[in-house]
């Protein structure tokens, strides 16, 4: 519950800065720029976060690739527009840990429906993207999947951003 709090403060209080826009254009061409100055200031933030650590992760493991720093920063692409705030956000984050099978009934409600299938959804902004982009981004909830390390290194930067 700690980390919760910590990933709602950071959402709410932490801002982009310099260094974290040069990070952005290193890895994004323009087009995977303009969908990701497209998503909500937190979670460009969230997004710089995990893929900093993903950065980090990978070169530790010897695992870089740049497909997988990309996939970081675009890895919640399919939030753009689905009409999550910090606080509805929040707010599902504490109904899922409840009540999850009465929230998954209510997929129609388009927040609700993003906050579940955002991974699927951002298919439809990557569509011509790099395949192993597509694959990480559409699999990042996907914890059923042990084999690929890149993707273990995406989903554990995830969860702690």
């Amino acid at each position: 519950m700690l980390y919760r709090i910590k990933q709602f403060l950071w959402a709410i209080f932490k801002k982009k800065d310099q260094n974290d826009i040069v990070f952005v254009q290193k890895y994004l061409n323009e087009k995977e720029r303009e969908l990701f100055y497209s998503l909500p200031e937190y979670e460009q933030v969230h997004s710089i976060r995990v893929a900093r650590d993903v950065l980090n992760k990978s070169l530790e493991e010897e695992k870089y690739d740049i497909m997988l720093i990309k996939a970081a920063l675009l890895h919640d692409i399919g939030k753009i527009d689905g009409g999550l705030s910090v606080i509805k956000k929040s707010i599902l984050v504490i109904i899922d840990k409840g009540f999850h099978n009465f929230l998954c009934k209510h997929c129609n409600i388009k927040a609700i429906n993003t906050y579940y299938n955002h991974p699927s959804i951002a298919l439809r902004y990557l569509y011509d993207e790099n395949e192993y982009v597509k694959y990480l981004v559409s699999n990042h909830h996907n914890y059923n999947i042990k084999n690929d390390e890149k993707l273990l290194i995406l989903q554990e930067a995830d969860s702690e951003n």
